[in-house]
This record gives C-alpha cells, structure tokens and sequence, in this order.
C-alpha cells in the first residue's frame, strides 16, 4: 500500500471516528426546544362510563384529538424540523417560568377542571338540575421571587385565610386585599385530590408596578388566568402573594356516577370533546347525526370554549382520521382552515349551545334544553 493510500485510510479513519463523537454528543444533547407533532385522534364515548342503563347509543362519535410534545435532543432537531407536519417551539414558550415537574401538575389541574366542568355543562343540557360550587382556590403559577412560589406548590388549594373562608377568587382577593404588605397571615391549604390540610404562614408581598399583572411585573393576589377589577387602596401599598389562581368547585345533583378518563392525556383541551360525548351518551337522540366529527377547546362551568394549543397538529390527525367536521375555539379557527384541506370543514364555535348548533347543520338532535 502506497504511502499515499495510507494517509487517506488515517483521514478516514480519523474522519469516521468524530463523525461517532460528534452524533454521540448530539444524541446527548439536549436543546431548549419542544417539537409539537400530531396525536391520535380517538372516540370519546371509551373514555365515558356511566351506568349502562342510563347510556344511549348511536352510530356516530365525537373524537378527541391530542398532540405529543417532544423534548428535543441536538440530534432530533433536524428530523422534526423538515416535517412540516411538526411545529417547533421555544421551551419558555411552552411551560413560560414553570419548571418540568410545575409544567406537568399544571396539566393534571387542567385535565381535572376539563372533566368536572364538561360534567356539569353536559348534564345540564340534557336538562338535569346539577349545581356547581366554588370549593378553594388552587395555586396554578407562583410568580417567581413572591411569597407564594416560597411556601406553596402547583397544586395546593387555598381554602382560608386567617379563618376566613376563601373558596373562591374574589373571598380569596377580599381577604388579601384587608391586610397590608409585610404582614403574616395563615393559611389553610390541601393539596389537590387530597383530604389532608396544612397550616401555612406567609409574609405578604407588595404589588409592584401600576397594575396588578404579573406580566408588568406585579406580585398579584389572584390570576391572570381570570383577569378582574384589581382591588387598590387609594396611595397605599397593595398586598399579594403572588400566585396565579385556578377556581376549583364542588358538584353535586348528579343523578349517577360518571367517569372520564383521560387516560394519561393532561392539558385542559379535552373539555369540549367530553362535554359532547358524555352529552351524547345522556340523550337519546342522536346528537352527531349519526356522523364522526371532532372538537378541541377548553370547557368552562358556564359553558363557554376557550383557546388551546397545537390546532395545526390536531387538525393533521383529525383530516387523517378521516373525520368531516372539525369544532374549534374561534381563535383558531384560521389555524385549522389552513391544515384542514377540502374534506374537512372547519367550524368556530365559542359555547356548548354553538357546537351543538353546528351539529345541527349535519343531522344532530337533541332532546335536552340548550341554554343560550
């Protein structure tokens, strides 16, 4: 072998062996990227049991759409970039100042108020008395550096303040808003899903800035997430914790037990899907016309839609799926219409009584009362 051949073989070999390192280091690597790629696209009536003497069935379905949020390493990144199927997302983006595991109890909340808020709605268009009451106030977000974020985690509720009672968002601003910056207060919480209460003493905080949005930088006393009159005392210091709020509530009047589950799906996006599934298995009549269709979107005790996320991936799985009919929040609707190609027809919707209105247009019935 000639000497030159030699030295092309080291080249090679020497070539070949960063070649290992480098997509070693790659494999190893982790980005601040999430990708967003579509989910499955399944029937919710096999999630939905409720006593199979009180269940109707039909030969049509509402399915629920999710996406799959991966967490890239170096390597990935190029693979889900060139599928246009994938969205690619800054990390901050995603989980904003919550950590992973702040990140992962958020959608657990979530997915618990998804259920319990399209039980309520779905039971009372089918025309049963079900009420629903305020029952503590969960801590969503604590905001970085206050009060809150030192003593409380994703997850505790917040059900007094210095023996006054706090189940709701405006009890639990009232009671903040009598006390002053500085000052100690006691409060009871209970991690949600849990029985078992504590005693916390937290040190007030001061709102900082003019308004009371953590966005502009304030220490706020309750959500962003369920924006209100701020409660300021004139030219005086303004009390907070610091905490973004999630309202929890207490049904009761439901005539028999009924399960959701979401099998390992978190994220509040499901509420619409299981608002109309489980509506469709209370009445008798056939509320998707005997059609397969899909719907996302948030559930609120009231009955309202609201935004979500990954549109463009769930409408790819929904088109896949070979579904027709696409509910969606309004807010998304430009998303989905640009995904959705020419067999599938998008429609915005903003409340329960607007997608059962669209179901309408394809065949669907309903035998409850539909609130406005």
């Amino acid at each position: 072998m000639s000497a030159r051949l030699r030295r092309i073989g080291r080249y090679a070999l020497w070539a070949g062996a960063m070649l290992v390192v480098v997509v070693f280091a790659a494999s190893m690597i982790s980005v601040p990227y999430y990708a967003i790629t579509p989910g499955v696209a399944r029937n919710v009536s096999s999630l939905i049991s409720i006593p199979k003497s009180d269940a109707h069935h039909h030969v049509g379905g509402v399915l629920l759409t999710d996406v799959d949020l991966v967490s890239l390493r170096a390597i990935q990144f190029p693979f889900f970039w060139l599928n246009r199927d994938n969205e690619i997302v800054a990390r901050a983006d995603v989980v904003g100042s919550a950590s992973a595991s702040q990140y992962e109890e958020q959608g657990v909340l979530d997915m618990a108020t998804a259920r319990e808020a399209a039980t309520v709605v779905a039971f009372r268009t089918a025309g049963y008395h079900v009420s629903a009451v305020p029952n503590g106030v969960a801590d969503y977000q604590p905001l970085p550096g206050s009060p809150g974020a030192r003593l409380l985690s994703v997850g505790d509720v917040i059900t007094s303040v210095d023996a006054i009672p706090t189940l709701s968002v405006d009890a639990l601003r009232y009671a903040v808003a009598e006390r002053s910056p500085g000052q100690t207060v006691r409060l009871v919480v209970h991690f949600f899903g849990s029985t078992k209460s504590r005693s916390v003493e937290l040190r007030l905080g001061e709102l900082r800035g003019k308004t009371t949005s953590a966005q502009n930088g304030g220490c706020d006393s309750f959500s962003a997430r369920m924006p209100g009159v701020a409660l300021l005392k004139s030219g005086q210091p303004v009390p907070c914790i610091g905490l973004y709020l999630d309202q929890l509530y207490k049904t009761s009047g439901l005539p028999f037990p009924v399960d959701l589950n979401s099998e390992g799906i978190i994220g509040p996006s499901a509420g619409l899907a299981f608002t109309l599934g489980l509506l469709e298995k209370l009445d008798p009549l056939d509320l998707a016309g005997g059609h397969v269709v899909a719907a996302t979107g948030t559930m609120s005790i009231t009955g309202q839609v609201g935004d979500v996320g990954g549109v463009a991936q769930k409408t790819v799985a929904v088109k896949d799926a070979g579904v027709t009919l696409f509910l969606v929040p309004p807010q998304e609707l430009e998303v989905a219409e640009a995904r959705a190609g020419s067999r599938l027809k998008v429609v915005a919707v903003s409340t329960i009584a607007q997608a059962i209105t669209a179901l309408r247009h394809i065949g669907g019935r309903i035998a409850g009362p539909v609130a406005s």
